[in-house]
């Protein structure tokens, strides 16, 4: 019996670890969606404020209808921006490493 018992410590102790890699897979999985998340829970926060506002609402609209080019020509130069920005980021961590991912390799 304590044969037996040891060897379903053994087994408990080897699930434990697989376990614990399992979470610490999903705890990346989650860190890296975390980002994409959060800009949904803002822009879902701000359409239930304008819900709730809806002379602000109608102004931004009538804005938005009246100054459409402009608002256009805007958005344009921010999604490049931003684009940019992810691209001098990638660059950055591919030419500078940070010290975590240096004792990694």
């Amino acid at each position: 019996m304590n044969r037996r018992l040891l060897e379903i410590r053994l087994r408990r102790a080897e699930l434990r670890g697989e376990i614990a890699d399992q979470r610490a897979q999903l705890a990346a999985i989650g860190g890296r969606l975390q980002g994409g998340f959060h800009i949904a829970d803002t822009v879902m926060s701000v359409f239930r404020f304008l819900r709730g506002q809806p002379l602000l609402s109608g102004v931004l609209a009538a804005l938005l209808v009246r100054h459409r080019q402009r608002v256009w020509r805007v958005l344009r130069t921010s999604f490049g921006l931003w684009k940019s920005l992810g691209w001098v980021r990638s660059l950055a961590d591919r030419w500078f490493p940070s010290a975590g991912e240096t004792q990694r390799r």
